[in-house]
């Protein structure tokens, strides 16, 4: 169900979500429930607003029965500078909300427990997603920091190994506290299974990332006439894996070729560099794709 905008944002309620808030209304938790999922939407906006002010179109952000996402066309392609920049927005934006509600609370009077728990909530919130894992901001922030000295590939695949850990880590808190005070969290149980499945998607959906930024990039290309260029210059005995780990999603790259006497052998574009890959492999020297 769509509720409106916010800042050009389009709010969809999801109907189970609708259901849920029935559910808790029943149960006298009503306020508590809204009070999650504000500061659930208001993380999400962040990552919405800065996404935006990145140039990036954000389409709508939708409220979920255990969270919300935001919609943004061409997230996946974004720069590791952009990606930081848009995955450390909704953790901000939950600390602050929270330095908010801890600085409030010294006059607030009845109030102040409702306070305390929405401060709670959003440390929470910041939390869990700063956690080293993907899909989670801290993981997306990870991955573009390593993308400065790896491929994108092997950055996903060094935070997906990573998120793994962090699931049976969970998996094991559940077993202990159970075993423990006999009492079984089920958060734990759906945060260990939700980041397992996530994980496992964004492995395999990181090798298909790079024919996708350059079809974009070729679109972009062909029906304005003209983009952004990022010129790299290579020996002729280099790798082909080490050029294109330096290929940026933002901008069209081309590569200069030089011989041991520092003369030009030639130039290929980012769309050559790709289609001469799948014919040499990704261990061939980027004098043979010449």
């Amino acid at each position: 169900m769509r509720t409106g905008k916010i800042a050009g944002v389009e709010i969809v309620v999801n109907n189970w979500f609708l259901v849920l808030i029935v559910l808790f209304s029943i149960a006298g938790l009503a306020s508590k429930v809204l009070l999650i999922f504000s500061a659930v939407l208001w993380h999400e906006l962040a990552h919405a607003l800065m996404a935006g002010g990145l140039g990036y179109k954000v389409r709508q952000v939708e409220l979920l029965p255990f969270g919300a996402v935001a919609r943004i066309d061409r997230l996946a392609d974004a720069g590791a500078a952009s990606e930081i920049m848009i995955a450390a927005a909704g953790p901000l934006a939950s600390i602050g909300l929270a330095v908010l509600c801890y600085t409030g609370m010294a006059g607030a009077g009845p109030g102040r427990e409702l306070l305390t728990f929405y401060g709670e909530v959003n440390i929470m919130l910041a939390g869990f997603n700063l956690l080293p894992a993907l899909p989670l901001d801290g993981g997306r922030i990870l991955r573009a920091i390593l993308t400065g000295r790896r491929d994108y590939r092997d950055a996903t695949a060094i935070v997906v190994t990573l998120s793994y850990v962090i699931s049976c880590m969970l998996l094991l808190w559940a077993g202990v506290s159970y075993w423990l005070y006999s009492t079984l969290n089920l958060t734990l149980l759906v945060a260990a299974g939700f980041l397992l499945l996530t994980a496992r998607t964004e492995n395999n959906l990181a090798g298909f990332r790079a024919l996708r930024i350059l079809a974009n990039k070729k679109a972009e290309l062909t029906s304005s006439g003209v983009m952004p260029t990022n010129h790299l210059t290579a020996m002729e005995s280099t790798i082909i894996k080490d050029v294109i780990r330096l290929f940026g999603p933002e901008q069209y790259n081309i590569v200069h070729i030089i011989n041991r006497n520092f003369e030009l052998c030639g130039a290929l574009t980012e769309t050559q560099v790709w289609e001469g890959l799948l014919k040499r492999g990704i261990k061939a020297r980027i004098k043979e794709f010449l």
